[in-house]
């Protein structure tokens, strides 16, 4: 069972990106951006829907003259390692789930994006890494590599394995490409990103839905 990370085992979106992206504008106005203080509320709505962090600030900073230098300086800000007050939630039942599963599958993680970043993330939200028999931190455009690391790191076949993310084109059209079985986890960017549909083999609202699911399609 792979999963992914951000707004499937940890509440990214609600805890972590408002404070990211309010940082990164803050640092965009320090660099010269003309914009007023309440722009920032801009940039958060842009980035209710975008299917990043980036994306919101991508659109944000067309909106001003120099956007790349403005977009790569907020693209910055993104990286740089979590403040001590930033509050990390799992997702509801991520723990109890985890621990379920791991009984009687092999659990994998996928996620992309800094390595340092991704690990604090999960020691605030009190995920182990030890419960992963393969944890995959990368920047690649796509995780189908990744995805298939984890297979021939496992010794499965891809009809013998699952992916859960909350993000269709992200997390699950590179597994449907393998032949891994797909759940959709409706959850932070995933209430919009639900495309394309024939990636997606199953739908779930809530954590504690998937051991059924994979019982189901004896995964």
């Amino acid at each position: 069972m792979i999963f992914d990370l951000d707004d499937t085992l940890i509440e990214t979106s609600k805890c972590i990106t408002p404070l990211v992206l309010t940082a990164a504008f803050e640092e965009m106005r320090r660099a010269g951006l003309m914009a007023p203080e309440h722009a920032v509320e801009d940039l958060l709505a842009i980035n209710e829907t975008a299917l990043t962090a980036r994306d919101a600030l991508r659109v944000f900073t067309s909106l001003y003259p120099q956007k790349e230098t403005f977009f790569k300086i907020g693209v910055d800000a993104l990286s740089r390692p979590l403040e001590e007050k930033c509050l990390v939630e799992p997702v509801p039942h991520a723990l109890f789930v985890l621990d379920r599963l791991a009984k009687h599958h092999k659990l994998a993680l996928v996620t992309r994006g800094e390595e340092i970043l991704q690990f604090k993330k999960m020691e605030k939200a009190g995920i182990q890494p030890k419960k992963f028999s393969k944890l995959i931190v990368s920047r690649a455009s796509t995780k189908k590599g990744d995805y298939k690391a984890v297979l021939d790191h496992l010794g499965y076949l891809p009809e013998d394995g699952a992916v859960c993310g909350d993000r269709v084109p992200l997390d699950l059209s590179p597994a449907k490409e393998l032949g891994l079985y797909t759940v959709h986890f409706r959850n932070g960017r995933g209430l919009y990103h639900d495309q394309p549909k024939e990636s997606v083999d199953a739908t779930i609202d809530c954590l504690t839905e998937l051991e059924e699911v994979l019982a189901k399609h004896e995964v």
